[in-house]
């Protein structure tokens, strides 16, 4: 089913950059402000197991402030999104799928930071970067994506590490392959049914290149 792939679309946070932790910190400052409950580190394991929605719930995150939240901690995130490290293998693992498919990013992040990180960790192997602030509204930008780079269905494939990642390729009809070291676990992400789930970069290589 890959091997008609030519373009492999990357999320960013959580799939590449090991950025997790950071951006939870980030979080916790302004949970006294908005008034929702901060999470401790000894309760991410419990959070990866959860939707963005039931993680919103859980902590008593106001929804209609969700808006307002994510841009303070977009912002706060991207002044020093360079400052987090790819995934162990992951710098090795593009060097190796760049000499076979085109690469792209489908993040939240702007460009440019995005390519500070990349540039900070000589991850230059991407073809584009594209950035899309709706937070659950990645169909959509799957959809141009495609449209603007003239890449057909059968051409590419979504690579992400969160439920609605999962989601968003499935709602169009794009093959995914779901990995397990991000925000969501193997055993949250295998409900979705992605069309793949990888456990370490390595397996991307053992995957694509079959």
């Amino acid at each position: 089913m890959l091997n008609s792939k030519t373009t492999l679309l990357f999320d960013f946070d959580g799939t590449i950059a090991d950025s997790l932790h950071r951006l939870l910190q980030i979080s916790n400052s302004f949970a006294e402000e908005y008034g929702f409950q901060k999470i401790e580190e000894k309760d991410i394991p419990l959070f990866r197991t959860k939707s963005t929605l039931e993680a919103f719930r859980e902590l008593n995150v106001p929804l209609l402030k969700v808006p307002v939240i994510a841009a303070k901690v977009k912002k706060a995130f991207q002044q020093e999104v360079h400052l987090s490290r790819p995934f162990p293998q992951m710098k090795e693992v593009l060097e190796q799928l760049s000499l076979v498919f085109c690469l792209g990013i489908l993040t939240s992040n702007s460009e440019h930071n995005v390519g500070q990180f990349l540039k900070t960790h000589k991850l230059n192997h991407f073809d584009f970067i594209y950035t899309s602030s709706n937070l659950f509204g990645k169909s959509r930008s799957l959809r141009r994506i495609m449209r603007e780079k003239a890449i057909k269905m059968s051409e590419i494939v979504y690579i992400g590490d969160e439920m609605r990642d999962i989601e968003a390729a499935k709602n169009i009809g794009m093959d995914m392959i779901a990995v397990s070291w991000g925000a969501h676990t193997e055993k949250v992400l295998a409900t979705l049914k992605p069309t793949y789930i990888v456990h370490k970069p390595s397996e991307l290589l053992t995957l694509l290149q079959a």
